[in-house]
């Protein structure tokens, strides 16, 4: 008898589960469709973070925080959504292909979500995603520092842009510490990730010329030595004018 009522039980919490699921699918679907008639994401943004904190089980809940990262960029709700994927979903594979949009999604939650999935991703392509579009946001964020001092009067337009909370972060942002924390990521991807192929090459490719870049191509930086000819056939090398200074003439035939 106990059996019994221990498999009536099992069943009972089974059907309900897959009930639950059930549910889930059909809400998105719904809101999806709802959507589509009707536009306006930002309107949508809850009842999507609804669905995923109803279902936090369910495989629909991440797709349902997906859609508001994807569609919604530089919001609370944005944010929120983040929050959520990086605490209950980062080691999923649906993760894979949202990096980009999650670098993208202009919120402060972006970057630690990105290193979630870089630690806890359910496989190999999903971590190395997630580095590398991981040392593409903070190539984004420093290019925007870089911007900002040299005219500071653009600081208002990027709190527009890129919304209040996000924006007062990236006011914030020390370039120093911003090139440190992308020579680091690049080198995990070369480290861990360096096999993984790109439509542009392996990670280990694509690590190797950022970091050639941060450690020669960068102001304050010894660039490399360049070696040739010069108009009357003499060899030189750039060392050759360290400590001088030098007039750069660039021309061409169009």
């Amino acid at each position: 008898m106990r059996v019994l009522i221990g498999t009536i039980l099992i069943s009972i919490v089974c059907s309900t589960a897959i009930a639950e699921d059930s549910i889930a699918a059909k809400e998105y679907q719904a809101l999806v469709d709802e959507f589509e008639l009707e536009g306006g994401a930002r309107t949508f943004a809850k009842r999507f973070l609804k669905i995923a904190q109803e279902h936090p089980s369910d495989p629909k809940a991440t797709e349902a925080l997906l859609w508001v990262v994807t569609n919604v960029r530089g919001r609370s709700d944005t944010t929120a959504a983040l929050q959520l994927l990086e605490k209950q979903h980062a080691s999923s594979a649906q993760l894979s292909s949202a990096c980009a949009n999650i670098a993208r999604s202009r919120s402060i939650a972006a970057e630690k979500l990105l290193r979630a999935i870089v630690t806890q991703g359910d496989n190999l392509e999903t971590r190395a995603a997630a580095c590398f579009h991981l040392a593409r946001l903070l190539e984004t964020e420093s290019g925007i520092i870089v911007q900002l001092k040299q005219q500071p009067e653009l600081a208002p337009r990027v709190l527009q842009y890129y919304g209040k909370e996000y924006g007062k972060h990236l006011s914030g942002l020390e370039l120093a510490d911003l090139s440190k924390q992308r020579e680091l990521v690049y080198q995990q991807m070369l480290r861990t990730f360096s096999k993984i192929k790109t439509t542009d090459g392996t990670m280990g490719e694509l690590a190797q010329k950022a970091l050639f870049a941060i450690h020669h191509l960068t102001v304050g930086k010894h660039p490399p030595e360049i070696k040739g000819e010069d108009v009357f056939g003499k060899e030189f090398k750039l060392s050759d004018y360290r400590g001088k200074v030098v007039m750069l003439s660039f021309w061409g035939h169009w």
